[in-house]
């Protein structure tokens, strides 16, 4: 029925058709409600719902607690839109830039290794390290084996933890590792790192109501 009422839409609108002017006893106005009354349905009627491509690609994420974290975390605007970007998986990398062709090779330069948002930030140069320094320090944090520290936590933030400080300091801690990988200068070491961690902290802690936010959590670093 579907298909058939979208044939006689484009018929309509196409101006073919007994349906195609106003009717004797239709008034401008009623005849110009039906045509997009006739168009919306036309867009709509064969249009099928799709989840998000970031959906689709983790189905076992919890994407409404990830994305609320997305927001709610104490980050500057544009450290919050690298975040993102990275979190939403449209950070240009040779891997997706190889599937439509427009690098040669999806591996990596430096490594030989494929280029994966997760290699960008955790593998490659000085990222091992820098990774596994945050995720000891993560692991302080929340009293756990750093090996316990899943490598997609930066990229599918949908972890909880309790009390509201040490997760507020999660989702200042990711998001600023995420900034920093995703600069182009791939040679930064891991006490540039450490350096840029505090720098931003010294910044962060500047507003009284933010540093209330993480209590004693950030000065393990």
């Amino acid at each position: 029925m579907d298909t058939d009422y979208v044939r006689v839409s484009i018929t309509i609108c196409a101006g073919h058709g007994p349906h195609s002017t106003p009717g004797n006893d239709e008034t401008l106005r009623t005849f110009q409600l039906r045509i997009y009354n006739t168009l919306h349905t036309m867009a709509t009627v064969t249009r099928e719902s799709r989840e998000m491509r970031i959906k689709q690609l983790h189905p076992e994420t919890q994407w409404m607690q990830g994305w609320k974290h997305l927001h709610t975390a104490w980050i500057s605007e544009e450290i919050a839109s690298v975040w993102y970007i990275v979190v939403h998986d449209i950070k240009p990398t040779n891997e997706s830039l190889h599937s439509i062709r427009l690098v040669e090779s999806d591996r990596c330069r430096h490594c030989g290794r494929r280029v994966t948002l997760l290699h960008r930030l955790t593998e490659c140069n000085e990222g091992t390290a820098i990774w596994l320094w945050t995720k000891e320090i993560i692991a302080q944090m929340i009293r756990t084996n750093p090996r316990r520290i899943p490598d997609d936590w930066c990229l599918r933030p949908h972890f909880q933890f309790r009390p509201p400080q040490r997760h507020t300091t999660m989702l200042w801690l990711l998001p600023n590792l995420v900034t920093y990988r995703t600069q182009q200068q791939r040679h930064l070491s891991l006490l540039d790192y450490i350096d840029f961690l505090r720098r931003v902290r010294w910044k962060f802690y500047q507003v009284v109501s933010l540093m209330q936010q993480v209590g004693n959590y950030l000065s393990i670093l």
